[in-house]
């Protein structure tokens, strides 16, 4: 069982098996909008590792000339040469480095976050739960159009590009007019992100594993 349909493709192109889907789930419940101020300032939650991409995070929001929060366990990576060169860059204003929070505190973050960075040009993205809980906290989501980001943030979610050029260009236009429509940024707008992440519940997907087992069993596999 994979958790995207992305993953799903990967897997049966690499083993020349069949597999089945079944998409991570987040407590809607738990993730959701605290109705706080909105910062304005960009966001980024991850591992400091390449293939998340602070770095290039923090190099569009320095292009852009916007603020950027930049949140992520820094004991579990195994590049702390790439996490002390992207500490380097932060200035602790324009820039600031966060560290690690706890499960809780990321509601905040997501909450009063302007919208969230994903930059995961490197990384076939399997799934991704930091867009998906950004999301249903309101907050739209910049990712690469790689791995399974087209089925979890494509659509209402957020804006999809395809280059380092893109990206930089849509944190400067997501900053002075965040929605990719063309009209300014609403309540609607990020109650609307938060309904197209609210199929990834907790709830469905305990579903789709039920009906899967039952598949399974009646040797639909």
């Amino acid at each position: 069982v994979c958790i995207s349909e992305d993953q799903r493709s990967h897997f049966e192109g690499l083993f020349g098996r069949p597999a089945r889907t079944a998409y991570n789930g987040c407590d809607t419940s738990f993730y959701k909008p605290l109705n706080i101020p909105r910062s304005g300032r960009f966001l980024f939650l991850a591992r400091f590792s390449k293939i998340k991409g602070a770095l290039l995070a923090i190099q569009a929001c320095k292009a852009a000339g916007v603020g950027l929060d930049l949140i992520g366990d820094t004991s579990i990576t195994n590049e702390p040469e790439y996490f002390r060169e992207c500490q380097s860059l932060c200035d602790g204003e324009q820039i600031r480095m966060i560290g690690g929070v706890s499960r809780g505190e990321t509601v905040w973050w997501y909450s009063q976050a302007h919208a969230l960075l994903h930059p995961n040009k490197i990384f076939r993205e399997p799934f991704g739960l930091a867009p998906v809980e950004a999301m249903l906290c309101g907050c739209p989501v910049i990712a690469f159009d790689y791995g399974a980001m087209r089925e979890t943030v494509g659509g209402r979610g957020g804006v999809l590009v395809n280059s380092d050029e893109q990206f930089f260009e849509w944190v400067s236009k997501l900053h002075h007019n965040p929605d990719p429509l063309g009209s300014v940024v609403t309540d609607k707008l990020r109650q609307d992100v938060r309904e197209h992440a609210s199929r990834f519940s907790v709830e469905a997907m305990c579903q789709k594993y039920e009906e899967l087992a039952i598949e399974a069993l009646q040797g639909g596999w």
